[in-house]
């Protein structure tokens, strides 16, 4: 992939940022087994990280798939593996679902504060006897009415 100056400049951004605000605290948040997510991810979101290929209508910044590729490998400078983990269930697991399909009711209440950093998105895909395969999944939803009736459980 031949990288743009834009995807140079947001390479230089999250490199710098991973060196000033997270490599310096890994030690301590492993020994501490946390680190502060919403005011890291708050500081992600002023930045725009959290939301590269998110609609514009929404906080994000409407880009395509190659700059998320170029924040990954970027983050990759990590000194621990969860932190870069949380912070792609944030961008690549939790959201991209609600910002492709989610009605803008939704996405105001949800994405947006997601991509500023406002709100840490999670998901919820480990169930007994499948654990976190997705393929093995057996939980459903329906719809009944404005509801959905969920059948299933989740560990």
């Amino acid at each position: 992939m031949r990288l743009s100056q834009e995807h140079k400049e947001l390479q230089r951004t999250i490199e710098r940022f991973v060196e000033n605000e997270i490599n310096p605290h890994v030690a301590t948040w492993e020994k501490e087994q946390m680190f502060p997510a919403h005011e890291l991810f708050k500081k992600m979101g002023n930045l725009g990280l959290l939301g590269l290929t998110k609609p514009e209508e929404f906080g994000g910044m409407g880009l395509d798939y190659s700059y998320s590729v170029v924040a990954a490998q970027a983050l990759g400078k990590i000194h621990c593996g969860g932190v870069p983990m949380a912070i792609g269930v944030q961008t690549d697991m939790a959201t991209p679902a609600l910002a492709r399909f989610g009605s803008d009711e939704l996405r105001r209440e949800f994405l947006a504060p997601a991509v500023a950093g406002d709100m840490v998105a999670c998901i919820g895909v480990s169930e007994p006897g499948a654990g976190s395969d997705v393929a093995g999944v057996k939980t459903t939803a329906r719809k009944d009415g404005s509801d959905y009736i969920i059948n299933g459980s989740k560990m």
